[in-house]
């Protein structure tokens, strides 16, 4: 039996929800843990602001961030962050116009864009900089970090725990998403003989909760039909949001009951 340790602890507690993506789980509770984290104390760490201000974080996680309703705290992170940005937009965009040929600009100016009379490499330089600023995100960059470690440790259980080999055995695999990063830390740091096996004990399981996924989703569009109202629904209630998590890797926590009697 392999130890228990930092790592295997929460992807054992993801495996026990009987999901359908262990990995959506962790991501999903990991992902609420550092937006609680970037709106508390912590953050006003030199360390820790510094990397905010030069990182900041993507329109999907600013959303989740504003949405906790600590405006004030994610006000202060917002603006040094802002400025920095002023900063190297400033900087970035100050020679863009300057290389004009005057001569050529004058025969050509109505013809040919307006871009095409300033640097071509300052202009990349700022296009480069504005699609990583996008893209750039603090959060997402430590979501990465720690679902590579528990894809790796989900693999190393895989090989040494045997009570974990019947678990992942009866599970519902990975969402699709997750299934594609699981594959490449198992390319990635498994043998060539062992990544065969992986391959060949995984593939299967995908394939089986894709095939039923498919057929409860089929199921639950045909209770809509009148002819059908009285059959049982099976396990067709749910698969829309378990299809479009499978799908996309989109975990939505289950429906409480009070949600449950509003359907």
């Amino acid at each position: 039996m392999v130890k228990y340790h930092i790592d295997t602890i929460p992807v054992w507690d993801a495996y026990n929800q009987e999901d359908e993506c262990p990995l959506c789980i962790l991501e999903y509770k990991c992902e609420k843990e550092y937006v609680d984290f970037f709106l508390s104390g912590s953050v006003m760490e030199p360390s820790t602001r510094i990397d905010v201000n030069r990182v900041g974080f993507c329109g999907n996680h600013f959303k989740l961030l504003y949405n906790e309703k600590n405006r004030l705290g994610l006000a202060l992170i917002t603006h040094t962050h802002f400025k920095e940005t002023i900063e190297n937009f400033k900087k970035l965009s100050k020679d863009l116009g300057t290389n004009r040929d005057s001569s050529l600009g004058s025969k050509l100016g109505s013809i040919l864009p307006k871009r095409m009379a300033g640097s071509d490499t300052a202009l990349e330089n700022l296009l480069s900089w504005l699609n990583q600023h996008h893209q750039s995100c603090m959060i997402c960059d430590r979501l990465e970090s720690l679902l590579d470690r528990y894809a790796y440790t989900i693999l190393h259980l895989w090989q040494k725990d045997k009570e974990f080999l019947k678990t992942i055995s009866n599970s519902k695999g990975f969402c699709l998403h997750h299934f594609a990063l699981i594959m490449r830390i198992a390319s990635e740091t498994l043998s060539s003989r062992t990544f065969n096996e992986w391959c060949e004990f995984i593939i299967p399981i995908q394939l089986e909760v894709l095939n039923e996924l498919e057929g409860d989703l089929e199921w639950f569009t045909k209770k809509f039909d009148y002819r059908n109202k009285d059959k049982p629904w099976g396990n067709s209630r749910d698969a829309l949001p378990r299809t479009i998590q499978k799908l996309s890797g989109c975990y939505m926590e289950p429906p409480t009951i009070d949600d449950e009697k509003k359907d």
